[in-house]
């Protein structure tokens, strides 16, 4: 198992929890319109507010071409990817919408339990970047370690400045910018990969509480 197929996998989160939303949401609207007396939509506009930040999701965006767009992997490194997490049991092919999807419990688990292992990080120089971890908005005012020190990924154009954590993926930066839900869900991994037993305890109730 490679750094980048943990990334594909959330991804693929991602878009599942996008799509299922979008769904809710159609036949939330299907049904106001139906007890609309004008017809008009002044009621339910407004329900889903997704910026350019987090697009809609279509079935075409689960192709190997969307993702490496996404994600910034190559098709090459997608196919791969999508290939061994099949083998591992953390993916597998919907028969009936033939869309990849992941085997969440087991995904969490690993994260849970061996992700800090597999992947370990520590805190290196002072850079600009954009916060992970404790430091990002997702966790802001939950546990913070190290005082007022903050991890950064880095990027040239981030808007703190804190230690540097390598991603666990060196597009992470990129992709994140493109996907708020995907920013959260990588956060709180590091979270997982820097902290104590309670905050990584934390951050994966957290992690849990958003996927499952």
């Amino acid at each position: 198992m490679k750094s980048q197929d943990v990334l594909l996998l959330i991804k693929l989160i991602c878009l599942e929890q996008r799509e299922r939303l979008q769904h809710r949401l159609d036949n939330e609207t299907a049904e106001l319109i139906k007890l609309s007396d004008t017809g008009t939509t002044d009621q339910w506009q407004g329900w889903e507010d997704r910026s350019e930040q987090d697009p809609p999701v279509h079935h075409d965006s689960y192709s190997v071409r969307a993702l490496q767009t996404s994600l910034g992997i190559s098709k090459t490194e997608v196919a791969s990817a999508l290939k061994r997490c099949q083998q591992i049991g953390l993916l597998r092919i919907d028969p009936s919408t033939q869309l990849p999807r992941v085997n969440t419990t087991a995904l969490l688990g690993f994260i849970e339990h061996g992700l800090r292992y597999v992947f370990p990080v520590k805190p290196a120089e002072f850079v600009r970047g954009i916060p992970t971890s404790f430091s990002a908005p997702v966790l802001q005012g939950k546990l913070m370690s190290g005082g007022d020190l903050i991890h950064v990924w880095p990027d040239a154009y981030g808007t703190r400045k804190g230690q540097s954590i390598t991603p666990l993926f060196k597009t992470v930066p990129g992709a994140v910018k493109k996907d708020s839900l995907l920013y959260e869900y990588l956060a709180l991994i590091d979270a997982v990969r820097l902290g104590n037993a309670r905050e990584a305890n934390l951050a994966n109730q957290i992690l849990r509480v958003k996927i499952l």
